[in-house]
């Protein structure tokens, strides 16, 4: 349990990095930097919070139920009945730990990504005729489903707003000192 915890730990002293980068970026008016250290920290949250609640679910459902059992059970009137639900719940517990420790070696497996905004894909798509910058980017997309994006553009790339919209995704951008757009995409 405190592999688990110190690995756990460490996923939220990264995700709170990623929050001091996007709060510094703001008070220093960076809105570029800030939008996109806040793309990779949404991405990186929700991905996180999915993470941890798609694999410890069912275990906390069912010391829920037990719980919830033992609470309404009259012990002194069916002793026998409570302690079983007792044992079961040991059962459950000790499942819970196999799986959280499970998860420990998912993140130390590197199954979860890393939150670094130069670990972003950037993609410089200026000097592209249309459509093959938002061709480009699709295709970027497909290659690598849920994970973020980041493109440069010679303008503000409107009309693949409603596309990226259709398909799922949000986005930040800025214009970027050179004159171009750059542009954050993460799943929605």
């Amino acid at each position: 349990m405190d592999e688990f915890n110190d690995a756990l730990s460490a996923r939220h002293l990264e995700l709170e990095r990623q929050l001091e980068a996007v709060i510094a970026a703001g008070r220093a008016g960076r809105w570029t930097e800030y939008r996109l250290h806040f793309g990779v920290l949404r991405e990186g949250l929700l991905r996180h919070m999915a993470f941890a609640e798609e694999a410890l679910h069912d275990e906390h459902a069912r010391l829920r139920r037990h719980l919830e059992m033992l609470g309404a059970a009259a012990p002194e009137r069916d002793p026998e009945g409570c302690l079983a639900e007792l044992e079961h719940l040991a059962e459950q517990m000790r499942a819970l730990h196999a799986a959280e420790t499970a998860l420990d070696s998912r993140f130390a497996a590197g199954e979860m990504p890393r939150l670094a905004l130069e670990e972003l894909p950037a993609i410089d798509l200026r000097g592209l005729q249309p459509p093959e910058p938002i061709v480009r980017i699709f295709q970027a997309l497909e290659r690598n489903p849920g994970a973020p994006l980041r493109v440069i553009l010679p303008h503000e790339p409107v009309p693949l707003y409603a596309l990226l919209r259709e398909r799922g995704f949000s986005w930040s951008g800025a214009v970027r000192a050179d004159g171009g757009y750059e542009l954050a995409i993460s799943r929605a």
